[in-house]
């Protein structure tokens, strides 16, 4: 004879059902919707920008945008993209409350974010550089990928650094072990950063190498800024989601290997990287991702 199962608990695992249903179909989601929302930022050059003329761009962007063409081949209809603004503080949050799908921006991976999200297969390699306004003079920008690793000379007195990013935990931790002498100060933006400087009261600011390229690229007088030709740490950028979302992942991983193994990559960082060529970091990176279906 079976025993009734009592409706209480009938109910609460249906809800637990639902739940797990619902973690796990965000894909499924963004079909049915038809777009796919990223979490893009407007002051993260060249990897995720606001355009004058409305709208983002941007490399993880764009590599954004081959992940969506990958799902719409997958589900036999167009998906488009719908971007969602986050900043470097509040941008896994946006991600693990699902307000948005994909962070397409400049995320680097680390083992403390993997617990909170999972990450793509890596799309960039990069690290923390450092920018001051100096005379000018003959400055020796590493290739695409980064040139080496190591800390400048002669260090700055006031340092800035966008809170909430690992470039912020590297110069804080290389400060805190004495191996830094400066005082470092939190900004909101990149843009922040570089007005500061510009106006005396920063003596230099960190950042990831490419980010301080495009923003020094960007003021009126590019000529009055100085990027150290070495970095200060390296790191590997991925597509970031939130956790459990094993087919957005996979989606993600089919599109990032395809692009690699036809050059399509070569192509985006061209168009966001004028004028530097790949370096054996992101030539390796390339080559070992390029995985077949």
């Amino acid at each position: 004879m079976r025993r009734a199962v009592p409706s209480a608990i009938l109910g609460v695992f249906m809800l637990a059902l639902g739940s797990a249903n619902a973690v796990a179909d965000a894909l499924s989601d963004a079909v049915a919707r038809g777009n796919v929302r990223l979490g893009v930022r407007a002051d993260a050059p060249p990897f995720s920008v606001a355009r004058p003329e409305g709208g983002y761009a941007g490399y993880q962007i764009d590599i954004c945008q081959a992940v969506i063409a990958e799902i719409s081949r997958e589900a036999g209809k167009t998906l488009t993209a719908e971007f969602v603004v986050v900043d470097a503080g509040n941008r896994f949050a946006m991600l693990t409350e699902k307000r948005v799908d994909l962070l397409c921006e400049a995320s680097s991976v680390t083992l403390g974010r993997r617990e909170r999200v999972d990450f793509s297969l890596p799309t960039f390699i990069t690290g923390a550089g450092l920018m001051g306004r100096l005379t000018p003079g003959p400055v020796s920008i590493p290739p695409l990928g980064g040139g080496g690793v190591g800390m400048p000379a002669n260090p700055p007195r006031r340092l800035g650094v966008l809170a909430g990013t690992t470039t912020e935990v590297a110069v804080k931790g290389l400060v805190a072990a004495g191996q830094l002498q400066a005082q470092v100060i939190d900004v909101a933006t990149h843009g922040d950063g570089v007005t500061a400087l510009s106006a005396g009261l920063l003596d230099g600011y960190a950042a990831d190498l490419e980010i301080l390229v495009d923003l020094r690229g960007r003021t009126t007088t590019p000529d009055a800024f100085v990027i150290a030709d070495r970095l200060m740490t390296l790191e590997t950028y991925g597509i970031a989601m939130a956790r459990g979302e094993s087919g957005l992942r996979l989606a993600a991983d089919r599109a990032i290997a395809r692009l690699y193994r036809d050059g399509g990559i070569v192509e985006i960082a061209r168009r966001h990287f004028p004028g530097r060529a790949p370096g054996d970091a992101f030539a390796a990176m390339v080559l070992i991702n390029a995985l077949p279906q």
